[in-house]
């Protein structure tokens, strides 16, 4: 037996500790999909406090009975690797809160509030800003989370606040966010010294605060901000800054292009050009012109950055602009401005560089960022084929990069004047960004040529790391020449793997589950999967399982923004690195989502099913009319391409919902005018087939077939087969309980007449799949039942008598309905709802029932006499002269005055006094016929067989 390793050893500890330390870098990544897993599926209550999970980032060692092994101080600074994880842990724990809850008050988020303050809770509050929640709070509220002077917490009700009251471009809350822009600060304003990461912060929450409304005051200090010149504050993150500024100015001018009048004069373009291309800047020194509109107070006083910066800061810089700090935020600014517009002149300034010296002039993930922009602008150019992507592919990278690479390799030709690895660098960043652009623009639609494409690339990114070195330019595992680093490929893969995600969010695709989960259960000891490559696996994750994938992504212009924002490719290299893009800004994929999730519901079992829907989408510039079929539970398309939504297939009765297009978000969850109600869609099964849960292919429904047949043996003779039972035929083809039970407890085969006929009504409505009719069989054919026992003078029910006149009318209506279907008096067509034998049964029974005998003699009296000295009294009791004499059987009496629609005895002696003497004419006693029509005239809503007998008594 092996002895058990040492426990003890040195280089075993520090082995452990080393990879221990790899296992948390993943670890501490993971809120980022957790929270867009979970995302609104929890509601909170008032009375507890929301738990947030702690990260655990020991580990067990399997060799040695599940030891647990904790980090070493020693080996890293566990607070820099713990403090932002605990952030974005709050994130994820907030995110599960539902976005329209109302029960989220002001007192539950200050009852959570700590006594000291933490990343945990910082995160949980931009999390419930992200949710709308945070409107609650009142200035009180925010100045008690500013005042605590907290890093995170100021980040995260910043943001928070900003998103909440999204596009709003409220006063109170723009001024404590332009509190946190130190630039903005009149001259007389005390000097603050705020890091960096706070004023990126605030300048985001600007940009969301004026989302959209292209502010002229805003867009003209963020414009400024972008080209800032370093100060006294860390400079190694002006990179962040100057991201941040971009990205708000994108927002502020949010699609708008050339249509926003107040912003013609600032010439936006060119500066943005600038600040891309470089050059001295244009103006420099200007300060900003003070806009009476806004009112302001900041904005015809605020400090130049000349004054504010040059004389303090550690870094001194002319007049040139530094194009590695302002060149991402203004190409995306530039692109997110234009976004949507198909603007060929702008998209001609965001070209790939197609020579040998702009490309050396670019940076390579600089030209990714390019592409990206470019195809914002061109948006509905975006294909996803591979003949639009090799389009994106300048003819020179092409020329170097291909099947003809390997031979060029080999040759001394172009060593010495091409640069290869520049080209190499260019090839896989325009493939990356065009992998972005892709997602972007399919984003929740689950496309299959966009899911295809995606994955090839990602596929092939992958295979090149494999092949690639350490560093470009050197010799990679395979012995030959490799231009670009494992690093450079490492972050194209992440940026393929996550558009393919957001593609496929909410549905879960297994293809790029495998594919996400073999990434990230790689091992790299060399380094080059990092603390970023692991939050980009983790997101992606988290966005193909998108709020347990109820949730997905939207493409309007604020999604496609928010989305941009949070998949930003330039990764962080450590838990606490924001020098280029501040990490909380990857949360606000929130603001893209959609919960667009449908789920049927079967009305007689109420639980989920499967069934077919066939969806069709409106007619647009890029594609015809299209109808296409899904599986529920499924993900519908946007609110402005869905025209139809229909229930289809032979096993469900059909539905059909009918939308107008509209350019206007999904519905929320309490919107009353949501036909989708809560996402939900209530269907009824056919009698005769079953669920696709229970019979997926139709083999069991193949049943139904031969139910007929069995349904005539039973009708014919119902004890035919001693060992059918005829609840398992009704289970198997219906759901409902009480049809089942109704089928076991009355339909026994006993041989009694009222079970032979419950059996044949059962068999008979199941059959016709109209089960609902079974009460109506029932309630007519006991009603009956009971007159006749009644007027036999055999013990009836008490209790129904006052409510055999209400089913006696039903069946007046019931006959009346049956004798119409198929004449040309009323327009009805199809078969009646109940049999027409039945009806006419019942009829032809009560018409004998209530059939009146001769006149009475002086002999025995009958039942049948009683009722005709009853019906006598009646008819004569308008005389004068005639007193009334009370009836011996008045429910006889009832029933038959109703049934035939005799009228009171006034309305018979106003007509006949109208008649006259013509009714005493041509009415004897042997013969009464020729007085029928006079009857008929005065008295029209009543049957003939009534009129017989009133001219028969009139004369008695």
């Amino acid at each position: 037996m092996a002895n058990p390793p040492d426990v003890t050893d040195p280089d075993m500890v520090a082995q452990q500790q080393a990879q221990l330390w790899q296992l948390a870098q993943r670890t501490t990544s993971l809120p980022f999909g957790r929270g867009a897993f979970t995302l609104a599926t929890m509601r909170t209550l008032l009375t507890e406090v929301l738990s947030i999970p702690k990260l655990v980032l020991a580990g067990c060692l399997p060799s040695q009975h599940d030891a647990m092994v904790n980090l070493d101080p020693s080996t890293g600074n566990l607070s820099d690797l713990t403090s932002w994880p605990e952030f974005h842990n709050g994130v994820a724990a907030g995110l599960r809160l539902a976005p329209c809850q109302d029960k989220i008050t002001r007192t539950w988020i200050v009852y959570n509030r700590p006594e000291e303050p933490s990343f945990s809770h910082a995160g949980l509050l931009m999390s419930l800003g992200l949710q709308g929640h945070l409107r609650v709070l009142a200035a009180t509220d925010v100045y008690r989370y500013l005042s605590q002077e907290h890093e995170a917490t100021t980040v995260g009700i910043l943001l928070g606040m900003a998103a909440a009251y999204r596009g709003t471009m409220d006063s109170a809350i723009s001024k404590i966010l332009y509190l946190h822009i130190p630039a903005r600060h009149p001259p007389s304003f005390p000097e603050l010294e705020l890091p960096t990461l706070m004023q990126s912060a605030a300048l985001m929450a600007v940009g969301l605060l004026y989302q959209g409304s292209a502010h002229r005051l805003t867009t003209e200090i963020l414009l400024a901000e972008i080209g800032r010149k370093p100060g006294c504050d860390n400079v190694l993150e002006r990179e962040g800054y100057a991201l941040a500024a971009g990205l708000a100015l994108g927002l502020v001018t949010l699609g708008k292009g050339k249509s926003a009048w107040g912003l013609a004069d600032m010439s936006i373009e060119g500066r943005l050009l600038h600040y891309m291309s470089g050059g001295t800047e244009p103006g420099e020194g200007r300060h900003l012109t003070h806009d009476a509109a806004s009112g302001n107070a900041f904005s015809s006083i605020s400090r130049g950055s000349d004054d504010l910066y040059q004389n303090n800061g550690q870094v001194m810089e002319g007049s040139i602009v530094n194009l590695d700090v302002t060149a991402p935020g203004a190409t995306l600014a530039l692109g997110l401005m234009f976004l949507k517009t198909n603007c060929e002149e702008v998209a001609a300034r965001l070209a790939t560089p197609d020579t040998h010296f702009a490309l050396e002039y670019v940076r390579p993930d600089f030209i990714l960022i390019r592409v990206v922009a470019r195809n914002l602008v061109l948006w509905d150019s975006v294909q996803a084929t591979e003949n639009w992507v090799q389009t994106q592919i300048p003819a020179i990278v092409k020329e170097y990069i291909g099947s003809s690479l390997k031979e060029k390799e080999g040759s001394d030709t172009y060593s010495g004047e091409v640069d290869m690895e520049a080209l190499a660098q260019a090839h896989v960043n325009i493939l990356a960004g065009v992998c972005l652009s892709i997602g972007l623009r399919y984003a929740g639609t689950c496309s299959s040529e966009a899911q295809q494409l995606l994955h090839h690339y990602a596929l092939y990114f992958l295979k090149e790391k494999r092949s690639a070195a350490l560093v470009g330019g050197t010799v990679g595992p395979d012995g030959k020449c490799s231009y670009v680093d494992r690093g450079t490929l490492e972050t194209c893969l992440n940026v393929a793997v996550l558009s393919l995600s957001v593609v496929m969010a909410g549905s879960g695709h297994i293809g790029t589950l495998k594919l996400l989960r073999y990434l990230r259960r790689r091992g790299d000891t060399s380094g080059a999967i990092s603390y970023g490559n692991h939050m980009a696996i983790n997101m992606a994750l988290g966005f193909l399982f998108l709020g347990g994938g109820t949730t997905t992504f939207a493409t309007s212009n604020s999604a496609i923004a928010a989305l941009l924002i949070a998949l930003y490719p330039r990764f962080p290299t450590a838990p606490n690195d924001h020098r280029c893009h501040l990490q909380a800004f990857r949360h606000l994929y929130v603001l893209a989502t959609e919960a667009r999730y449908i789920e049927t519901i079967d009305v007689d079992t109420g639980l989920p099913v499967y069934v077919p829907l066939e969806v069709t989408l409106r007619e647009t510039a890029s594609h015809a009319e299209t109808t296409f079929c899904q599986v529920t539970p499924c993900l519908l398309p946007e609110r402005y391409m869905l025209k139809r939504v229909q229930v289809c297939g032979p096993r469900y009765w059909p539905q059909d919902i009918r939308l107008t297009p509209c350019d206007l978000p999904w519905w929320e969850s309490n919107d009353l005018s949501n036909p989708f109600c809560k996402g939900i869609l209530l269907v009824k099964r056919k009698v005769g087939a079953r669920s696709y849960d229970d019979d997926p292919i139709g083999s069991r429904s193949l049943l139904s077939r031969t139910f007929e047949k069995t349904l005539k043996a039973v009708k014919v003779s119902p004890a035919v087969n001693e060992n059918l039972k005829v609840d398992e035929i009704v289970s198997t083809f219906s759901a409902d309980p009480s049809l089942r039970a109704f089928a076991h407890m009355i339909c026994t085969n006993s041989g009694s007449q009222f079970e032979e006929f419950c059996l044949q009504a059962l068999l008979e409505c199941v059959g016709a799949d109209k089960p609902a009719l079974l009460q109506a069989y029932l309630s007519f054919y006991t009603v009956v039942e009971e007159m006749i026992r009644e007027v036999r003078g055999q013990p009836v029910c008490s209790t129904s008598l006052p409510y055999r006149s209400l089913y006696l009318c039903s069946l007046k209506i019931s006959l009346a309905y049956t004798e119409a279907i198929g004449t040309h008096s009323l327009e009805l067509q199809g078969e009646p709802i109940l049999q027409r034998t039945f009806i006419a049964a019942l009829a032809i029974q009560v018409d004998d029932l209530l059939k009146p005998q001769s006149p009475p003699d002086h002999g025995v009296i009958s039942d049948a006499s009683r009722h005709v000295t009853d019906l006598c009294n009646y008819f004569h009791s308008f005389q004068n002269d005639y007193s009334w004499i009370c009836p011996t059987d008045p429910f006889t009496l009832a029933y038959y005055l109703q049934w035939y629609n005799v009228p009171c005895p006034s309305v018979i002696s106003e007509g006949l006094q109208q008649l006259g003497s013509l009714f005493t004419l041509f009415s004897t006693k042997t013969d009464p016929s020729p007085s029928m029509p006079l009857l008929a005239l005065v008295l029209p809503g009543t049957k003939a067989k009534a009129l017989v007998q009133i001219n028969q008594l009139l004369g008695c």
